[in-house]
């Protein structure tokens, strides 16, 4: 496998598409992904949110995910009231760190809901509607923030996790254009712990799982972004070290490492502002590729 194929189009005209085509990076961790990404296809796993282009096109707007979240809490309440909440501002982080740990309770780590009677003789949109939730969450707290395009195949087990060596590969910054590894568990990890000052999650959950999932950035880190972003991280890491140890990590844990791994780099002709001007004009995760 050489490249990574990223196909968009316009949700209800496939024929309508643009290709992103990646170089994969010959690291020691692009193979195990590669791995991850055929068992997702070869099983026949649908791209989970295939609308999750944040910040590139005039469809996937506040109003949308606003709109969305609430119908989605609605729904949820109709068979279990967890919720019985609406946003209307989807800025009031408080209030969305709250939804957040309402689903981090009820879905648990991984498989875990399986053995939460709540998912009991429920209807199948249950438990989607619950992780759509999740998912909408972020997409608020995501909102006039960097531009990316996010690929997740919620149906593939988070069963592999990474080792001390792969740590080595993780870096805080975001290069235009490039693919990177996403974060695959459930609860809220280091790096958004730090940022949005969360009082209502159950639980600290550094990026232990990998998975198919991945991450295209079209936005660039400075060296100063990175060594502010760093020094947040080390702070917060520190001011919690007594929770840490709880949970029996030491400040230098390997699996508090923070950041994603680089799979592969964007390869086009493209200037940047002609890239982000072709991709406005679509609103659709079409497929996902190896070659």
């Amino acid at each position: 496998m050489e490249y990574a194929t990223l196909r968009l189009s316009k949700k209800d005209d496939h024929s309508n598409y643009f290709d992103l085509k990646y170089k994969l990076l010959k690291n020691k961790f692009v193979p195990k992904w590669i791995d991850r990404v055929l068992e997702a296809q070869q099983k026949q796993y649908p791209i989970s949110k295939p609308l999750t282009m944040y910040n590139l096109n005039n469809d996937f707007n506040s109003d949308f995910i606003k709109n969305n979240l609430n119908r989605l809490m609605k729904e949820v309440d109709s068979e279990h009231r967890l919720f019985e909440l609406q946003i209307d501002d989807i800025r009031d982080q408080n209030l969305l760190n709250k939804i957040h740990a309402i689903f981090e309770e009820t879905h648990g780590k991984l498989d875990q809901w399986k053995s939460n009677p709540i998912f009991q003789n429920k209807s199948e949109m249950f438990r989607k509607n619950l992780s759509e939730i999740n998912q909408f969450v972020h997409a608020c707290e995501s909102i006039g923030g960097a531009k990316k395009i996010r690929v997740v195949w919620f149906d593939l087990p988070k069963s592999k996790s990474f080792s001390d060596s792969d740590y080595e590969l993780f870096t805080n910054k975001r290069t235009f254009g490039s693919l990177y590894s996403h974060y695959s568990d459930v609860g809220k990890n280091i790096e958004s712990l730090a940022e949005d000052n969360d009082d209502h999650h159950h639980d600290m959950v550094p990026n232990i799982h990998y998975s198919a999932d991945c991450i295209c950035y079209f936005h660039e880190d400075s060296e100063s972004d990175v060594i502010a972003m760093e020094r947040k991280y080390r702070t917060y890491l520190e001011n919690n070290e007594k929770s840490l140890a709880e949970k029996g990590y030491t400040l230098d844990d390997k699996k508090l490492t923070t950041g994603r791994i680089e799979l592969a780099r964007l390869d086009t002709s493209f200037t940047k502002k002609e890239l982000l001007e072709k991709i406005r004009n679509f609103n659709h995760i079409q497929s996902f590729f190896l070659s």
